[in-house]
């Protein structure tokens, strides 16, 4: 009888052992299921939307996801080379023997109305909300240009943002493409880089 008794105990034991565990890993996995589901609802998600035409140019960043969007770096290159901000994009293009060309002979003839450019900057201190749109490039001048010189200089923008949960994704892409790239996910961002923008809004007027 004592050894019956000492084989019922043991396999009560072992039957609790199991029903711990079970309980435990249904118990984590539930946990897991919760985090994924919120972190679904949290999640942001860029987009760079790009807008060229004869009389200027525009380059927006969108957040279309749920959550908001906590950038942690944002790099720009000009023609495969990074630069600080934007003014060294302007430069190679206000420099571009093309446009230059085309708006001395504009200022000649007197007819080339205001010009205006403004920039935004972007870096670890920004935050894109759920359905915000940062205007980070906008200019507008004329004589009208032709596209394929608004778009001779090449603008690539990276961007790496976190979500509330510190789920992080970087986004690259290529102002003027027609594809738009993926944010691709990643373990943390590990720069903290910003794009620069000038201090002010100016405006060239005609001489």
């Amino acid at each position: 009888m004592t050894e019956r008794a000492l084989r019922l105990d043991f396999f009560v034991a072992v039957s609790a052992l199991l029903i711990s565990a079970l309980t435990a890993v249904t118990l984590i996995y539930q946990t897991r299921v919760i985090g994924n589901q919120y972190a679904a609802t949290i999640w942001p998600y860029l987009s760079i939307n790009s807008t060229y035409g004869q009389n200027g140019e525009h380059i927006q960043i969108t957040n279309d996801g749920l959550g908001p969007a906590l950038i942690e770096s944002a790099r720009l290159s000009v023609d495969g080379k990074a630069v600080a901000g934007w003014n060294e994009y302007l430069q190679a293009f206000f420099t571009d023997p093309e446009v230059r060309t085309m708006v001395r002979k504009a200022l000649a003839k007197k007819t080339m109305p205001p010009m205006t450019i403004s920039t935004s900057s972007l870096g670890p201190s920004t935050t894109l909300r759920p359905g915000d749109t940062r205007s980070v490039l906008a200019v507008s001048y004329r004589p009208n240009l032709p596209i394929s010189i608004l778009m001779k200089h090449a603008l690539g923008l990276e961007i790496c943002y976190c979500s509330l949960n510190s789920s992080c994704w970087i986004l690259q892409g290529t102002a003027g493409k027609e594809a738009r790239s993926t944010p691709k996910r990643v373990a943390r961002c590990t720069r903290s880089d910003s794009i620069a923008a000038p201090s002010n809004v100016f405006r060239v007027r005609r001489s």
